[in-house]
């Protein structure tokens, strides 16, 4: 165990130990002032990761009642009986299914035929095939997925130092397509499905499903090509022949037609999108209901897409219950009167939407630099952020949706599970991540701050 675990440890248990110790107010009781600490130590245990999240979410779900956070051990699981939590486990049958059929490479194969004829035609065909599968896919899979391609092309390189650079490049592009890509559908992180969680807590609103993505497809269309010409000025890729591209398309020896499971899964996937397109209409049609049901068909054995057994060895335990750990939290924080606090000690602010859609973007930027824990971060925002909406006259639900951008895309540095993929194969520096990703953060809060005044007022949501 490193010093940093230790310490993390250490720090963890003195939180817990010093909490019960604080009594509490008129304002806050003592219950909140432990949920607090509860969350600060749980944070802290997963930032220095002395153990397995899934280890961690375990033992902090058993501390919550032990401690006097959570009343009974069943208020402490109330996050794994929200129907979040299925849906991030149907997620994963959806992600295996793009992962073990060629379906995504052939997105990829298509593009570089089209276009890729040179290095940087080649790396913005990949991050196009990124952004397009991470919609709909779960970012850790996608991101796996599409580096494991990445890697295989650059084995083409016989000069090490051409693969160094290059290596740089296409390592530090996977991550941030794909987070790109995660915000231009509710279905495209669980980061969204939480925001959405929260938002209907707080106020009892929500935003449909085609409303979300008439805001999150432009954000994500204009802020691709600028991510692709910002890390090719910053970490310039060695050039490749048109003989290089030959090989790596053959290298991926997909069928030339295709394949009876593959046309199964993209007829199932194609109804479950105008369901959920149309559950922007009709109120009976539940995204997550139609997901959960979606993953049981694809599991059907006589359609020969997706094993049952492939598709429950896919479920990341680790994401499934660090979200349920972090909704407990969340509703921890409304019934022991931390969120009412938390809103009573904001200043009341009277700023042009634009404005404050800025300011929210740069403020939860930045708090993802201290706490790399996006949904975490999302559960100890989503009080202060909808209150500041209210107080500026502007919609709760737009603001929210920058918590969900800037959740998502949150690689400035290589913290997030996401990026850490690619920085293990120590092909870049946190530096190098960056300088690069800092230009593209800034754009991004530039696009929302316009985007989203045009499109809320637009779709009736200011």
């Amino acid at each position: 165990m490193t010093r940093k675990q230790v310490f993390g440890i250490a720090l963890s248990a003195a939180i817990l130990i010093v909490m019960t110790l604080i009594p509490g107010t008129e304002q806050l009781p003592q219950a909140g002032i432990r949920t607090i600490g509860m969350l600060l130590a749980f944070l802290v245990m997963l930032i220095t990761s002395p153990f397995r999240i899934l280890h961690i979410c375990f033992f902090f779900l058993g501390l919550m009642p032990v401690l006097g956070v959570a009343p009974t051990f069943g208020a402490a699981l109330t996050g794994i009986a929200n129907p979040v939590i299925l849906f991030v486990i149907a997620s994963f049958g959806i992600s295996a299914v793009f992962t073990s059929l060629p379906l995504s490479r052939r997105i990829l194969v298509a593009l570089l035929c089209r276009f890729g004829k040179n290095i940087k035609l080649m790396l913005l065909a990949l991050m196009t095939s990124i952004v397009i599968l991470s919609g709909f896919v779960s970012s850790v899979p996608t991101c796996a997925v599409f580096m494991g391609i990445a890697l295989s092309f650059l084995e083409l390189y016989e000069n090490p130092e051409d693969k160094r650079r290059s290596g740089r490049t296409f390592m530090i592009a996977v991550p941030v397509a794909t987070m790109i890509g995660a915000f231009t559908t509710p279905i495209g992180s669980t980061i969204n499905l939480l925001v959405l969680n929260e938002l209907y807590v707080h106020i009892g609103a929500t935003i449909p499903f085609v409303q979300w993505m008439a805001i999150g497809i432009p954000i994500s269309l204009v802020t691709l090509p600028v991510a692709w010409w910002i890390i090719l000025k910053v970490h310039k890729p060695a050039d490749i022949t048109p003989e290089m591209v030959s090989r790596f398309i053959e290298s991926l020896e997909i069928p030339r037609k295709m394949t009876r499971p593959e046309i199964i899964a993209l007829i199932i996937t194609g109804a479950m999108m105008t369901l959920w397109i149309l559950s922007s209409w009709v109120d009976g049609i539940n995204i997550m209901v139609v997901t959960l049901l979606g993953c049981c068909v694809l599991c059907i054995p006589k359609l020969k897409v997706l094993k049952f057994d492939s598709f429950a060895s896919s479920i990341g335990w680790d994401s499934v219950f660090l979200i349920a750990t972090v909704i407990s939290l969340g509703n921890l924080m409304v019934s022991n009167g931390v969120s009412e606090f938390i809103i009573s000690v904001l200043p009341v602010l009277t700023v042009p939407t634009p404005l404050l859609i800025a300011f929210a973007a740069a403020l939860f930027f930045a708090l993802l630099v201290f706490i790399p824990v996006a949904p975490s971060l999302v559960v100890i925002m989503s009080a202060p952020l909808i209150a500041l909406a209210l107080s500026a006259g502007s919609s709760p639900a737009l603001i929210m949706m920058v918590a969900a951008i800037a959740g998502c895309a949150c690689f400035l540095l290589p913290l997030d599970t996401v990026p850490l993929l690619t920085y293990s194969k120590g092909y870049y520096s946190i530096k190098d991540m960056f300088i690069s990703s800092l230009p593209i953060q800034i754009f991004m809060i530039i696009a929302m701050s316009v985007w989203l005044t045009l499109a809320g007022g637009w779709l009736g949501m200011i």
